[in-house]
């Protein structure tokens, strides 16, 4: 595998053409026409200056699907795959975590070659802040999304989010065809995904852009242009893949060279110790440059080990004889022999059983060490940290000098490999350079922040209405901190989506946020001259198309109000269901028959004068209804009149007594249906926050209904989230207990002992990963998003006006 020749260009458009061949042109959009004519036109400028750089690049062709054709017979595919939380798990779980990587690294057989690339790439900074910036809008807020945006973009520039910490394992065969080699190839890599996914790690395949992206960047430090390619454009324009990846200028040095405006070296990796720490990655890793290690697999045949093996024993079993005879000759102890031979001895029988009877095979490897930097002195300093860092792991850094071209380009991956230093090692050897540390959460696009990574120092980022089942809870003991992360969410939302946002406040302590952001406040109290009319359906075009899903889903809301109001031990009988049921229907038969509108929308009164009707068997119910109709608590039995189209409603029942407390929280959620079902035919999101849910879910009914709505809610555009302290409650039946089961979201704060046993064993959290929510300080805890898990810690900024308005201290408002 030599370096690509001037002519190979030729036969790189030619392979290119036939793979792309009647795919559709690329859908640039106009600044990325502008941007890659630009970045076009540069690279002729280049290459007019300097066409010799290209040429160092060591591979014949990038094809679109993302096989490399390096040399004329060698062909190579690359699987990215992203971290694991192997740093906070259980000993049992971090042996199980190496045990399958293991299984990965002997998926290759000797007519495999592999490479894995661990590397520290820089990512835009510019390019993250906008991003997370928040666009001003026409409204009164654009101070608020001023200041929230400077709050993010502090996080993000004290975190390492502007560097992509990127794993690579690239593979590579020998073939006599491109076609062949992709069907190998393919077969490989869907052996080397089916691994990663047994211990839950994500791997992907990469495509040829994405192939030479990876390159752009690795080849291109500090350049603040990011990589931009078509492959239409470039065939059009007779250009080659390596003009749009290669860097300005090279020069080499004996120890080091220039890229463009940067400077770099290679260094090789030589391990002293017989066992090695599985953290040796990690620090090489934590390091905050542009930084990459890199390992060259060769591996062997078993045949062929085994006997490599057995002739090093037997060359060391020659020596013990020789230093055995030299001395007897000077009268020595023939069992008393240098402690280097006696180790050596003992590691080779040991390898030698491994291979035998353990899973472990034998390979060829060679590591280097790549590291840029913006000036000479500070490459000097960076190497003095890396030798720290080997002299820690008991491991030295050697230069290759003269051949950094040479072990630059075997950096790159495309499993190609000329550095010219390797050793033996087995699979577990290999395996301890463990890539793994903790799992990220930073998602593009429209996201919410829920803090930062607290191993990391890496923003937090996401946007729950992907999840499958985005319904949520937010746990914490009392000062744990959970108001305040609701309302952060809260404004988050209302800032960066149009979604319409519910809150259900038992505590009154929501006023202060929904206020400033001129949302509607409901007071629902006996003297409130706000009324709700829980006999309200939504007047839409459903309602006419579906009146009877709408009518049975009323029924059923209304039976458990009913059920509330009459009260006892045994609540209703089936004969009172069945009645209630009836005189609901008839109800709303009539009403949508007879051209419905709001000012004829039934109230509570109607319900009670259709089962008084029913005589002797709903008499009981009619009779509890009078202290809501006509009695000192008949706030319920007028007619809504208050704006329940204001994007943000707040419904504060602290007023309302424990008994019609109950009968409010039932209420609330039902006007929250309605509006969900109107947002439904709109496609727009309601979210809905029910502070102190242990309340509902304490009551048989409520309970009931807070279940259904956690099941349900997903499908017409609802976003429920239950904030409580006491995690107990949502176990007390196998209903409620599904509540854990449809909630892809779980945000946890410090919890009390018992409940943190009940979230270990619900949601199979650690011991390890639950001393983040063990005595933990406001604002910090664990976060569950799907199938994610990983700590945060979340300091708000004290002296802004955001903070102001979600705290609940009164010394801090």
């Amino acid at each position: 595998m030599g370096f690509r020749k001037k002519d190979a260009k030729i036969s790189d458009n030619k392979s290119k053409s036939a793979v792309i061949m009647g795919k559709p042109a690329s859908q640039l959009t106009k600044e990325d026409k502008k941007l890659l004519s630009a970045r076009m036109a540069e690279i002729k400028k280049e290459n007019g200056s300097n066409a010799t750089v290209q040429n160092t690049i060591p591979f014949l062709c990038m094809f679109c699907d993302g096989v490399c054709q390096v040399s004329e017979n060698f062909y190579s595919l690359t699987v990215q795959f992203y971290d694991a939380n192997y740093s906070i798990a259980e000993f049992d779980e971090q042996n199980n975590i190496f045990s399958k990587y293991c299984d990965i690294i002997n998926l290759f057989d000797n007519t495999i070659k592999f490479q894995l690339t661990f590397e520290n790439q820089n990512r835009s900074k510019d390019k993250l802040i906008k991003t997370i910036q928040i666009p001003e809008q026409d409204d009164d807020f654009n101070d608020i999304r001023s200041e929230y945006s400077k709050m993010l973009t502090d996080k993000l520039m004290t975190g390492s989010n502007g560097q992509s910490a990127r794993k690579f394992l690239t593979f590579g065969i020998e073939s006599t065809s491109y076609k062949s080699a992709r069907s190998k190839l393919m077969s490989i890599k869907n052996d080397i995904i089916k691994g990663f996914k047994a211990f839950g790690v994500e791997a992907e395949m990469l495509d040829g852009k994405a192939r030479l992206e990876a390159m752009y960047y690795a080849l291109n430090p500090y350049r603040s242009q990011h990589f931009i390619f078509d492959w239409d454009s470039m065939l059009h324009a007779g250009m080659d893949t390596k003009d749009f990846i290669a860097p300005p200028s090279l020069k080499f040095n004996k120890a080091d060279f220039e890229i463009g405006s940067a400077y770099g070296a290679v260094w090789g990796l030589n391990i002293l110790a017989g066992e090695l720490s599985d953290e040796i990655l990690k620090d090489f890793l934590e390091m905050q440059n542009l930084f990459c290690i890199n390992l060259h697999v060769e591996p062997l045949d078993q045949i062929d080990a085994l006997k490599f093996v057995k002739k090093k024993l037997t060359a060391v079993e020659a020596m013990k004889v020789d230093e055995q005879k030299k001395a007897s000759q000077a009268g020595y102890d023939t069992d008393i022999l240098p402690p280097a031979i006696k180790m050596y001895i003992e590691d080779i029988d040991k390898l030698l059983a491994d291979l035998n009877s353990k899973n472990e095979r034998l390979f060829h490897i060679s590591i280097s060490i790549r590291a840029y930097a913006k000036s000479k002195k500070a490459l000097k300093l960076q190497a003095e940290m890396l030798k720290r860092i080997c002299q820690k792991n008991n491991c030295t850094m050697f230069p290759y000098d003269y051949r950094q071209e040479q072990t630059l380009v075997s950096t790159l991956p495309i499993c190609y490999n000329a550095v010219p230093v390797s050793r033996e090692m087995h699979t577990s050897g290999i395996a301890i350079f463990v890539p793994f540390t903790t799992k990220e959460l930073f998602q593009d696009g429209q996201a919410t922040y829920y803090g930062v990574n607290t191993l990391s120092g890496n923003m937090i980022r996401a946007n729950r209405s992907r999840l499958k089942n985005p319904n949520g809870l937010i746990l914490g003991t009392p000062g744990a901190g959970k108001s305040f992360s609701v309302k952060r969410e809260i404004l988050d939302c209302f800032l960066t989506t149009t979604d319409d946002i519910i809150i259900c406040d038992p505590e009154g302590e929501y006023f202060p946020l929904v206020s400033a952001l001129h949302g509607q406040l409901i007071r629902i109290a006996s003297n409130s001259e706000q009324h709700i009319n829980p006999m309200d359906v939504t007047i839409d075009d459903y309602l006419m198309s579906n009146p009877m899903e709408v009518i049975a889903d009323k029924s059923d809301f209304l039976i458990s109000l009913c059920e509330i109001i009459v009260g006892g031990r045994y609540g209703l009988t089936a004969e009172e269901r069945s009645v209630i049921d009836k005189c609901v229907q008839r109800i709303y038969k009539n009403f949508i028959e007879n051209q419905p509108s709001v000012e004829k929308m039934p109230l509570l009164s109607d319900l009670q004068h259709e089962l008084k009707a029913e005589g002797d068997v709903a008499l009981r119910v009619a009779n509890s209804l009078e202290m809501f109709v006509n009695g000192s608590q008949n706030l319920f039995n007028h007619r809504t009149n208050i704006d329940m189209t204001n994007r943000i409603i707040c419904f504060d029942i602290k007023e309302l007594g424990n008994q019609l407390k109950k009968v409010g929280m039932l209420i609330v959620q039902d006007t929250v249906w309605n509006r969900v079902s109107a947002n439904r035919e709109k496609k727009k999101i309601t979210r809905y926050y029910i502070d102190e849910f242990h309340l509902l879910l304490k009551e048989e009914q409520t309970a009931k209904y807070s279940a259904e709505i956690w099941k349900r809610f997903r499908k017409w555009g609802g976003v429920p989230t239950g904030i409580t302290q006491n995690v107990k409650d949502l176990l007390q039946s196998q209903e409620v207990e599904n509540i854990f089961d449809n909630s892809d979201f779980v945000y946890m704060l410090n919890q009390a002992s018992g409940d943190r046993d009940i979230l270990a064993e619900k949601l199979h959290i650690s011991k390890e990963q639950m001393k983040f929510v063990t005595n933990s300080g406001p604002g910090e805890g664990l976060i569950r998003y799907d199938k994610v898990l990983l700590p945060f810690t979340d300091k708000f900024p004290a002296d802004t006006q955001m903070f102001r308005l979600m705290t609940t201290r009164p010394q801090d408002q």
